[in-house]
């Protein structure tokens, strides 16, 4: 049985598809283009661990990502009507190929610290499920094995809304499976979002070479909304 796999949720960037909240502040062609270095930045943190494979579960299904990451992965195209049956689409995928752990990741977060998925990974090694609560009140990343994989926790949730960890947490917290919590960690999804993810980055040198830091330094107008 293989190991761990990590499915990475994208969209295809598209003007009306990606950052729609931010793209009412900064348009449309910077939502896109930053959606674009947030995805590459998540990319390049993924790739500091070889030992586990990736997924990228596109959306919309009739979309061509590979014209947009390259055609060194392996895409999927996302099913379901909303986020939840599209995650548990996903799960079930990628145990139907034989993973013993699975990791679903979105695509919001391009600072998400390394420590927080060696977490997530060790967690499901010790046969636990994992969560990562976002500051805004949903989560970053959900992990299970393929034994305790517990498609109950997507169903009826009222997703984008500030109570999709606390529901769901509750759905976990009912199973007899040990759950890990995370350390919390920021999605960007606003101007105010972008501008204490570019606070935070000044903070730690590591990642002022970001694709997503380098084209706010490009481009500084970006950050007061002008």
């Amino acid at each position: 049985m293989r190991s761990t796999c990590i499915l990475l949720f994208v969209k295809v960037p598209q003007p009306g598809r990606v950052k729609t909240r931010l793209a009412a502040t900064i348009g449309s062609e910077h939502a896109v283009a930053l959606y674009q270095c947030f995805v590459q930045d998540i990319l390049t943190t993924l790739h500091l661990e070889p030992t586990w494979d990736l997924l990228i579960f596109y959306a919309p299904a009739e979309a061509e990502p590979v014209r947009w990451l390259g055609d060194q992965y392996h895409y999927v195209a996302q099913q379901g009507q909303d986020l939840g049956e599209r995650m548990a689409h996903g799960f079930r995928y990628t145990f139907g190929l034989g993973y013993r752990n699975a990791l679903i990741l979105g695509s919001d977060s391009p600072d998400l610290p390394w420590t927080h998925l060696q977490q997530a990974k060790q967690a499901l090694t010790a046969e636990q499920i994992v969560i990562g609560p976002s500051q805004d009140g949903g989560y970053y990343t959900l992990g299970f094995t393929h034994r305790n994989f517990t498609p109950a926790v997507f169903a009826n949730i009222p997703w984008s809304t500030a109570a999709v960890f606390a529901e769901t947490w509750d759905r976990l917290a009912a199973q007899s499976c040990p759950v890990l919590v995370l350390p919390p960690w920021f999605d960007i999804d606003t101007l105010a979002d972008l501008r204490q993810f570019y606070h935070r980055v000044q903070r730690a040198p590591n990642l002022t070479h970001s694709q997503t830091c380098r084209y706010l330094d490009q481009c500084p107008h970006v950050l007061t909304g002008a």
